[in-house]
């Protein structure tokens, strides 16, 4: 039997085995050389997933691992080590996703849960929520747009949190809902200073007396 043959029928045998019994069947290594029958192939990736989890300790690490690092081990190509990376991001990408959409609120629940922090807060002053922890912040927009040294500690704040989402409102529940172009330049600022901390940018609210406004989705709704 050919190598390519007995390579063929093992691949055989472990895809068999996934869409059987799926992958709590597997071993770490054993799904590890399932994902590189698809980056790999003629090789044994049973060896290479092998050596791969020896080098990096988990299947996460091996994901995680630069393309650099992955080609220095023996039987992984530049191609193959770009086909590792991408799965990976694509796999953190999707868990990004799930966490911050399994318990995501809608705007106009957000809107709701927020008006009642609005209540003893003044006009035009703003809200920063943590849907992850329910942590919250009130500032002066001024402060982000004159970029005072008083943004530092807010910052601080919300990676001490370990926030990953967090949405902004403005309060203007004496007035209407329509957004201004310090609302909008506001809006760019934070989103800026958050993704600098690699935290998402989740909703921009401005919340008025009968409406809202959503400036990151452009929509407005009544609530």
């Amino acid at each position: 039997m050919s190598g390519k043959s007995c390579h063929s029928g093992h691949r055989e045998r472990v895809r068999k085995r996934y869409h059987e019994f799926g992958i709590y069947s597997f071993h770490e290594h054993e799904l590890l050389e399932l994902i590189l029958f698809y980056g790999i192939p003629l090789k044994n990736t049973n060896e290479i997933a092998h050596r791969l989890i020896e080098k990096f300790g988990c299947l996460d690490e091996v994901l995680k691992a630069p393309e650099k690092e992955l080609t220095k081990i023996k039987g992984i190509g530049a191609s193959a080590a770009v086909f590792l990376k991408t799965f990976g991001d694509i796999c953190g990408e999707y868990k990004e996703f799930i966490s911050v959409n399994q318990y995501a609120l809608s705007a106009d629940e957000y809107v709701a849960l927020i008006r009642e922090y609005f209540s003893d807060t003044e006009e035009n002053k703003c809200i920063i929520f943590c849907p992850d922890t329910n942590f919250r912040i009130s500032f002066s927009a001024d402060i982000f747009l004159e970029n005072t040294k008083d943004t530092i500690p807010i910052m601080n704040n919300l990676v001490k949190k370990e926030s990953s989402r967090i949405v902004v409102a403005v309060n203007k529940m004496n007035s209407t809902a329509s957004p201004n172009q310090n609302d909008i330049q506001l809006m760019d600022i934070i989103s800026e200073k958050l993704s600098a901390v690699g935290i998402r940018l989740q909703d921009f609210l401005i919340i008025g007396k009968r409406s809202a406004y959503s400036l990151l989705n452009d929509s407005a709704f009544v609530v």
